[in-house]
């Protein structure tokens, strides 16, 4: 086995390895003079999984499941980082409850497919809790707010970090597949939100990574 050596070929300064065998690095404190290769993505969940696709996922899922979904770009990497839900309903709730009814029964199921097998993030959200819970912080007093959808109505917003369950870019879909993250509907939300007046969509986040 020979010894390498690493050096820049216009300073022939060569790189350094600490006495713990690692190759010595520091963080920049300025981006690299590089072409930039990531775009940010923004995009509703919808019944097609296109932009122009129908957000509102406040319909009957109960007979026919109903699938909200963000789709695989057909050329560049998809990465998505976070969810934002937000949920309008018409009386006040409790966290135990789906917007200002019961809780649901089979509930909504949150999960990625890839290239091995469909992976479930939550299988079956079926209260307010269980929405809030999506935060990884503790329910707070005032987490339901007024005049979301219609004047005076209740509701709330989920912020949902995809980085805190073990992936450092979040949720990948690969350029040119069939992958997908999805919002599987399996219950009457119509019902569970009090009527057409009342909201209920998601925002996915994070970037594309092209060549």
């Amino acid at each position: 086995m020979f010894p390498v050596n690493q050096r820049d070929p216009e300073t022939a300064r060569g790189a350094k390895v600490t006495g713990d065998k690692e190759m010595l690095v520091i963080s920049s404190p300025y981006p690299p003079l590089e072409k930039q290769k990531v775009r940010p993505f923004r995009q509703y969940f919808t019944d097609d999984g296109l932009i122009t696709g129908s957000n509102d996922m406040g319909i009957d899922g109960s007979v026919t499941n109903q699938d909200f979904y963000i789709s695989a770009h057909a050329t560049d990497d998809r990465y998505i980082t976070a969810l934002s839900f937000i949920m309008g309903y018409g009386a006040t709730a409790q966290p135990f409850q789906f917007a200002d009814t019961t809780a649901l029964t089979n509930g909504c199921r949150l999960f990625y497919r890839n290239s091995t097998g469909e992976y479930d993030i939550h299988e079956g959200l079926k209260s307010n809790q269980d929405m809030l819970r999506l935060t990884f912080n503790q329910i707070p007093t005032s987490w339901e707010v007024r005049g979301i959808g219609a004047n005076n109505d209740y509701g709330y917003f989920v912020s949902f970090d995809l980085t805190k369950i073990g992936l450092p870019f979040g949720i990948k879909l690969d350029r040119g597949t069939t992958q997908r993250l999805t919002f599987r509907i399996r219950d009457d939300l119509s019902v569970a939100l009090g009527g057409a007046t009342d909201s209920f969509n998601c925002i996915a986040y994070g970037f594309d990574r092209f060549l």
